[in-house]
């Protein structure tokens, strides 16, 4: 049974082409075939946040601490903190990140299609978009 230990894993600080402000990944799993699965967890710093993305099979994101965001495009940005889970349905337009003074983590959960295709990166998010009021919770 293979352990994956954290010392051969660095944190890695994710590309300004994906991400507004400081954003960090840890690697958890990057599954080998026949398995698709990757797994990471990711913390932003305040403000952090992706850049608006689909991802072809979907993901889950298991929110870990902190306080953050989400949007579906079309739909109004939602506040999400630590327990609530997030699932992306495949090919929706989405982001998330931080609150705007919170940090925030969590376990992202997604799979490659058969052919190898993964996250599809678009335009960033506009200041607009991201400080607009969120959802009330229910």
């Amino acid at each position: 049974m293979p352990v994956l230990r954290s010392s051969d894993r660095k944190t890695n600080i994710q590309p300004p082409a994906n991400f507004v402000g400081t954003v960090f990944s840890d690697e958890i799993v990057a599954g080998k075939s026949p398995s698709r699965m990757r797994a990471s967890v990711v913390s932003f710093t305040p403000g952090g946040r992706t850049n608006w993305h689909t991802h072809p099979v979907g993901q889950t994101l298991y929110c870990l601490s902190g306080a953050g965001r989400i949007q579906f495009e079309g739909e109004q940005v939602q506040e999400i903190r630590a327990g609530d889970t997030v699932i992306i349905p495949p090919n929706t337009r989405h982001w998330h990140g931080a609150a705007p003074d919170k940090l925030f983590s969590h376990l992202a959960m997604s799979e490659q299609t058969d052919k190898g295709e993964g996250t599809a990166w678009f335009e960033q998010v506009s200041d607009k978009d991201y400080v607009a009021e969120t959802a009330p919770i229910t």
